[in-house]
């Protein structure tokens, strides 16, 4: 599953590039965005290599993201480094899987590599290598019950822990009263 913008340099040309080499897999791109029309009629091009291996889906709404997400075996985000703003992303999208429980293959890049090696929530790509993104595709495709087990429970525990909202929350009202120079001495409980 990709989702997310479909637009350039998002790691979704080298994804279908990998794909037919990735056996018995469907490459699932769940969003919108400029490149919709041409991703939906390269879907439906029969002589494409992706033929029947590529689907175009429709965003959905935020209260149903997180179930599409948990049906995917494997959430891929091989972002391109064509921006400072892609070198250091983390999308939404690394923590939807993590929520979810499903392992990422992502962009070795310094934004989100830290966070996958931190967590163990999946493998690191060069997002610029088709044939890298097919090896890390089937290395997570093909991993044992146990190895996908553990980026499950490790995606999961990030999620509930570091990455949770709780505990994101204080953090947050931290950064802004540095920021603004007011400190919130309000409790940090969510209402």
């Amino acid at each position: 599953l990709y989702q997310g913008g479909l637009a350039a340099h998002r790691g979704i040309e080298q994804l279908i590039e990998a794909i037919p080499d990735v056996p018995d897999a469907v490459l699932v791109l769940l969003g919108y965005g400029p490149m919709q029309g041409a991703l939906e009629r390269l879907a439906a091009d029969t002589a494409s290599p992706a033929a029947g291996r590529l689907h175009v889906v429709p965003g959905v709404p935020p209260a149903e993201l997180l179930d599409w997400v948990a049906s995917a075996d494997v959430v891929a985000m091989p972002i391109q480094p064509s921006t400072l703003n892609h070198r250091l992303t983390t999308p939404n999208k690394l923590f939807e899987a993590m929520a979810a429980g499903v392992p990422v293959v992502a962009s070795d890049l310094p934004g989100m590599a830290a966070i996958v090696r931190e967590t163990g929530c999946g493998l690191l790509v060069d997002p610029t290598d088709p044939v890298a993104i097919t090896a890390t595709l089937r290395a997570v495709l093909d991993a044992s019950p146990e190895e996908r087990r553990g980026w499950r429970e490790r995606s999961l525990a990030a999620a509930r822990g570091t990455y949770g909202w709780e505990h994101q929350l204080g953090i947050l009202l931290e950064e802004y009263g540095r920021l603004t120079g007011r400190p919130d001495r309000k409790s940090t409980r969510l209402n």
